[in-house]
């Protein structure tokens, strides 16, 4: 008798370990749940694509959002998904730093991924998207943003040349890097060489600067002469006009610091050749 009542028991706890598991497997848990909007200091999430960084300001809203995430098993094949994610990065009052990425149908908590409900999860990539088109969004520019050139309908990079740019740290306070680059005449060997046939070309840039200061250029028969003269270019909403034959071109752009407490001033440079009515 002892041993079947023994073997129910055994039998009992086996049953209630088994349903914890698939309670938990399928039920989920919530990492958030007592996540209070006290205990976030600051918080920044980064949209990618486009690749562009917001700082949050409505915490309480962002606290709720992250309370209602659900995850599941472990599942580190994220790595393997392409798609856009939003990287949100906590910091809480504790001295730590959270990094959580909602990545639909993953959700990765400080770089370990995990299934995740749909729903909630969805709910944060909206979000973070309405705060990236969002015309007053607070956009952090860590450091000068890429420029593209467009012309007959093909993209290529530009060089990032010198630059001054400032940048707020969590205390408040502000750091500001410069950087020296060769002029730009001293840059044949480092700038993508592109054709065209077209006369105009379009600027792309990642954040679309406060201003644009300056756009001049150099005939590309004066590669190295520091003392060659340089010609001024017009611009039409961020189009401009492309001189005949092959040209070194330097574009310099201002982004203002005062708002978002990032930005500060970056010279780019880039060649084009326009192709049948060369000089």
């Amino acid at each position: 008798m002892k041993k079947k009542t023994l073997i129910v028991i055994i039998t009992c706890i086996l049953l209630i370990g088994i349903i914890i598991i698939v309670y938990h497997a399928v039920g989920g848990k919530k990492p958030f749940k007592d996540l209070e909007p006290t205990e976030i200091v600051s918080a920044t999430v980064r949209v990618t694509p486009p690749d562009i960084t917001i700082q949050i300001v409505e915490i309480e809203e962002l606290t709720g959002y992250l309370n209602d995430v659900v995850i599941y098993n472990e599942d580190n094949s994220y790595t393997e998904y392409s798609g856009q994610g939003v990287i949100f990065t906590l910091s809480l009052s504790d001295g730590t730093q959270t990094e959580a990425i909602a990545y639909n149908p993953f959700f990765v908590i400080d770089g370990v991924g995990y299934k995740t409900k749909y729903e909630p999860c969805q709910a944060l990539n909206e979000y973070a998207n309405r705060l990236l088109n969002d015309e007053n969004a607070n956009i952090i520019l860590e450091e000068p943003p890429g420029l593209t050139v467009i012309s007959d309908e093909t993209a290529f990079d530009t060089l990032l040349g010198a630059y001054s740019w400032q940048k707020r740290n969590s205390d408040g306070t502000a750091t500001e890097t410069q950087a020296d680059s060769p002029h730009p005449l001293d840059c044949e060997n480092w700038l993508l060489k592109f054709e065209t046939s077209e006369t105009t070309a379009t600027l792309d840039f990642a954040e679309n600067p406060s201003s644009i200061l300056n756009i001049q250029c150099w005939n590309e028969k004066h590669w190295n002469d520091h003392d060659a003269s340089s010609e001024n270019i017009a611009i039409d909403s961020y189009e401009i006009e492309l001189k005949p034959g092959g040209y070194i071109y330097e574009v310099v752009a201002e982004w203002d610091a005062q708002k978002s407490g990032y930005g500060g001033i970056a010279h780019y440079y880039f060649y084009i050749k326009v192709l049948g009515n060369e000089q």
